[in-house]
């Protein structure tokens, strides 16, 4: 991990400096390329292989300041926005005839030089016509690009940054633990799949060509699955209960969730508030599903919670420690206290704890 974040150091300084060590690795690596644009070769030095093994990864940390548009990709890289074409107007990009092109080969006339594989029509030519509509008044000048580094303030390159994002974020999480916990097999293969991030959520139906509205069944934001099992007001306020029951933080992100957040915790602990984790997603899951395909209103955030409670005493009669059925039976009841007190106290009250 240290070894990773050095060679960001190296790559970053590749792309905003010059020198002698930058003309000596242009030369013999990049050539009429940028530095976005080439791959490792089975011949290239190991330094070079690392730093390449590592570029996508920490592209995605930062964004481009466009100049002369030559060493930023048109698709893959974010030069307009929070996010990349790519993940913005994935329909698009998945037929675009260039997808690793640059912003000065895509802009160097109009209408823009690109193609697509197939006619834009329906949802792809509205996409399409956001897309030109965000660049519109893009402008070309001479200079090279920059990158900017979005995990600190001033966009300056630290090691210290980047390695607390990697500690927070790389999972160092076994695929076998999800297998050996006593809850129903489909609730361990649903485990699986959030962890890969292969749920279908909207976002993840979006990019198979699907056209429904991408919104939040919950808020107005759009679905993907870190927001709908830990940033919709929905399930921050069903983590707050758990909080408050428990004393056990929110993760930050699914990675985290799946990777450092139980690390503290010993074995026989950690397998206990994972059945947990896997009652409140699977609550969350089920009542999101009922609202889009039974038109279910849920009116209150008890009806997440008390879904999960019961998941919860069901799966603890699958535990073969007694002591485990015993805690998570008594568990499941003080989520339940915890709730009615906070809904007799009006939800109000732990919005503002949001």
């Amino acid at each position: 991990m240290q070894n990773k974040c050095l060679l960001a150091k190296w790559l970053i300084n590749l792309l905003n400096t010059t020198g002698m060590w930058q003309t000596l690795l242009t030369n013999n690596y990049l050539r009429s390329k940028s530095l976005t644009q080439v791959k490792a070769k089975p011949y290239d030095s190991h330094f070079w292989r690392g730093l390449m093994k590592i570029k996508d990864e920490v592209l995605a940390n930062g964004s481009f300041i466009i100049k002369d548009g030559c060493q930023t990709r048109f698709w893959d890289d974010t030069w307009v926005g929070d996010l990349s074409f790519k993940v913005k107007y994935p329909s698009i990009y998945n037929i675009a005839r260039d997808p690793h092109a640059s912003v000065a080969h895509v802009m160097a006339s109009r209408p823009l030089n690109i193609s697509f594989r197939r006619a834009l029509v329906d949802n792809k030519l509205v996409e399409w016509q956001n897309l030109v509509a965000q660049i519109v008044n893009v402008e070309l000048v001479d200079g090279s690009d920059t990158f900017r580094w979005n995990l600190t303030k001033f966009g300056l390159y630290t090691v210290r940054s980047y390695y607390l994002h990697l500690i927070n974020n790389q999972p160092p999480f076994q695929h076998k633990m999800i297998w050996k916990l006593k809850i129903p097999l489909k609730i361990k293969i649903f485990l699986w799949f959030l962890q890969r991030g292969v749920v279908l959520t909207k976002d993840n139906l979006a990019k198979k060509n699907w056209k429904g509205s991408k919104k939040c069944c919950g808020c107005n934001s759009n679905e993907t699955i870190k927001h709908l099992f830990l940033d919709c007001p929905y399930a921050r306020m069903v983590w707050r209960v758990i909080f408050f029951a428990t004393g056990l933080s929110q993760p930050i992100s699914i990675r985290h969730m799946f990777g450092s957040w139980l690390s503290n915790q010993n074995k026989k602990i950690r397998n206990l508030i994972w059945v947990g984790v896997a009652a409140v997603c699977w609550a969350i899951w089920r009542c999101r599903n009922d609202i889009i395909f039974n038109k279910i209103k849920v009116n209150s955030i008890l009806q997440v919670i008390f879904r999960e409670t019961y998941w919860l005493r069901f799966w603890s009669q699958l535990q073969r420690d007694e002591q485990a059925k015993n805690t998570l039976s008594s568990l499941s009841k003080n989520i339940e206290m915890i709730a009615l007190e906070l809904a007799n106290g009006g939800w109000k009250h732990i919005y503002r704890l949001l």
